[in-house]
């Protein structure tokens, strides 16, 4: 039902629809929403790094004229600054993994989401990514409802895929990738798998 109802509104980046019911809460995703709930115990020094410069530890000094040049500015030129920023860290392919040794052997368990202080000290992923953009834009304003984290299924790399959804102030909405594109309608390469914020999961 979900795929049908995003395909449908594929001339468009996302459909921020009010009708659309969401799956489940974002608490039901624990690997999620204990990143969202580690970001929100960052809140508190990112704050202070902003009024004060000289509590704002080395790898937060970026971060805080990002926020200091995106505090007056129309929510289009925020979504390009914090695009453009985020995307200019150190990028690796894949999750990175740890090995847990139980009785049954190795298992290998892959990190999915990272918060933006971590993001900000090691770089990371398409999902790291997507979720940095997300946790600057709400230190900007920027509501939950008004951004989602999506995952796509990528046609030409065969492979899962992140990038943010921002819906604009006029409804319509883009989409933030990696490598600065921004998108004002769904690429055919990507299909829609789910979306998510800190709220709920579609």
């Amino acid at each position: 039902m979900l795929f049908c109802s995003l395909s449908a509104h594929a001339n468009i980046a996302y459909p921020f629809l009010e009708s659309e019911a969401p799956i489940t809460a974002a608490k039901n995703l624990p690997a999620w929403f204990e990143t969202i709930e580690r970001a929100k115990q960052e809140e508190p020094l990112i704050r202070r790094c902003t009024t004060d410069r000289a509590a704002c530890p080395r790898h937060m000094r970026s971060l805080r004229v990002i926020l200091e040049r995106g505090a007056g500015l129309a929510r289009t030129q925020q979504v390009r600054l914090v695009n453009k920023y985020v995307n200019r860290f150190k990028r690796y392919r894949t999750d990175k993994r740890q090995v847990l040794t139980t009785e049954t052997g190795k298992v290998y368990k892959y990190q999915q989401w990272v918060t933006l202080g971590e993001f900000l000290q090691r770089g990371g992923d398409c999902e790291d990514y997507a979720t940095s953009k997300y946790q600057i834009l709400r230190l900007l304003g920027i509501e939950p409802e008004h951004l989602r984290v999506l995952t796509v299924y990528d046609y030409y790399e065969r492979e899962y895929h992140a990038l943010l959804a921002v819906q604009l102030e006029d409804g319509s909405s883009i989409l933030l990738d990696i490598d600065n594109r921004i998108f004002k309608r769904r690429p055919a390469r990507y299909r829609f798998v789910y979306a998510l914020n800190e709220n709920f999961i579609w």
